[in-house]
């Protein structure tokens, strides 16, 4: 915003000044040109065409010429300017109070400026363009013709372009304004951007976190501008998000209670039914089989109160090592081929809520152990890696079919015939509550490969 501000004011007040410098400087070369020729046209006034045509080369004894010279001499000093030069009209010289040209010598000089002689040779005042003396100051000509509609020569008056000291200083002032503008205009760029990227950025941050469920924090509203009519409007989203949260919680939590004491007379009545037909072996795998439906609805409910009830992370230091090797003593089956180990470091100390991270990790290693197989593998590994302690939980099985990569995440989305589809939704929570997210690819051992990551502890 800084770079929008201010490069336009910049290119703006460069052209500015440009177009300024040279209008002044335009206005002052006209302005001069048309006194030196009014100089010259009231001398040639007095040079009578008669005496120019009169003397020539060799002339330079006769009373005409010492007349002529003497004339423009007096009127150099009476103008006060730099030079009078007498040419007739082929250019040659008639007189010159420099001596520069001599009598009936060509005057070189003047062949730059023969728009202006045609023009001051038709009867209009003319002055030349700027040009520089070999004094190395800057000069000017005016031209006037002598005699009438078929002249006899030209007067010359050649003047000092004073007036380009008074454009150097005036070239400075624009400068010297065109820089202050430039602190002032950055000055107030830099403020006008404060005031409008920081709100920017703190109303960024707080989507970022109603993006991760941080539902209790409120927006602030920091202006009355169009910012803070934005700020207003999400802090309202972000309070009928958060009712709505609380209502869904409320909802799936009185729902999983209503359901839970049902389940546990259920499971009262089917231990009940075991013990009667003891005597009946053929019937006993119908009650199995009604226990083991029994235990799949209380893990149902458990997950279902779970995902409604789960408290902000309590940041702790937690060793990493210990608590893998606590996951995978939970979570490893028995009487199977099946290879469950942990990679970590036995020294690394991550930051964050051990029971959350826990419950994460057992979710992700269940998931891969059935991935996986009777006889597959599961890894599960941790690692320092660029200033954070990255996860993983990988597998052997056949990995996360295509176009499933984002599906798998979302509440209630299951690929298993018996489900609840919030396992890898409650995975993601934990991570984002610890400031990160979760990433499945394809991983070394051929399957599915889960990563988040969080916080080194400082003690580590």
């Amino acid at each position: 915003m800084l770079v929008a501000l201010l490069l336009p004011a910049v290119v703006a007040l460069a052209l500015f000044g440009m177009l300024a410098h040279a209008v002044a400087r335009r206005a002052l070369e006209d302005e001069l040109g048309q006194r030196l020729a009014t100089a010259a046209s009231g001398i040639a006034m007095q040079i009578l065409p008669e005496q120019l045509a009169a003397i020539g080369l060799g002339d330079e004894q006769s009373n005409t010429y010492a007349n002529l010279t003497r004339r423009i001499e007096l009127a150099r000093q009476r103008l006060g300017v730099r030079r009078v030069l007498l040419v007739a009209r082929d250019l040659t010289g008639r007189g010159d109070t420099e001596g520069l040209v001599a009598l009936g010598a060509p005057a070189y000089e003047l062949g730059a400026d023969q728009p202006e002689i045609e023009r001051a040779a038709a009867g209009a005042l003319a002055g030349s363009p700027l040009f520089w003396g070999r004094d190395g100051r800057p000069y000017q000509r005016g031209y006037a013709r002598v005699g009438g509609p078929e002249p006899a020569g030209l007067v010359v008056v050649e003047g000092s372009a004073q007036y380009f000291a008074q454009l150097a200083a005036f070239r400075r002032w624009l400068v010297a304004g065109g820089g202050l503008c430039m602190v002032f205009i950055a000055v107030l760029a830099a403020w006008l951007s404060r005031r409008m990227t920081g709100p920017l950025a703190r109303l960024a941050r707080a989507a970022e976190g109603i993006g991760r469920g941080d539902l209790a924090r409120p927006v602030a509203v920091e202006t009355r501008d169009e910012i803070g009519y934005l700020a207003a409007r999400l802090d309202e989203m972000r309070a009928a998000l958060q009712a709505r949260d609380e209502r869904m919680q409320m909802m799936l939590a009185g729902i999983a209670h209503e359901v839970r004491n049902p389940l546990g007379g259920l499971q009262l009545y089917a231990g009940l039914l075991r013990e009667g037909l003891a005597q009946q072996p053929e019937r006993l795998a119908e009650v199995a089989r009604v226990e083991r439906e029994i235990g799949y609805l209380k893990n149902v409910v458990s997950d279902f109160l779970e995902f409604a009830r789960r408290p902000p992370p309590v940041m702790e230091s937690v060793s990493v090592a210990p608590l893998l090797d606590e996951v995978c003593e939970i979570c490893r089956p028995a009487g199977l081929d099946l290879v469950l180990r942990v990679e970590a470091p036995p020294d690394l100390v991550a930051e964050g809520d051990r029971g959350q991270l826990r419950r994460a990790l057992i979710n992700l290693v269940k998931n891969a152990l059935v991935a996986a197989g009777v006889s597959g593998q599961v890894v599960v590994a941790a690692r320092r890696a660029e200033g954070v302690v990255q996860w993983e939980v990988r597998d052997s099985g056949p990995g996360v079919a295509p176009g499933l990569g984002d599906k798998i995440f979302t509440p209630f989305f299951t690929t298993r015939e018996k489900g609840t589809g919030l396992g890898l939704a409650f995975v993601r929570e934990i991570a984002r509550d610890h400031g990160s997210d979760v990433r499945v690819d394809r991983g070394p051992e051929g399957g599915a490969r889960f990563r988040f990551t969080t916080r080194i502890a400082l003690t580590a």
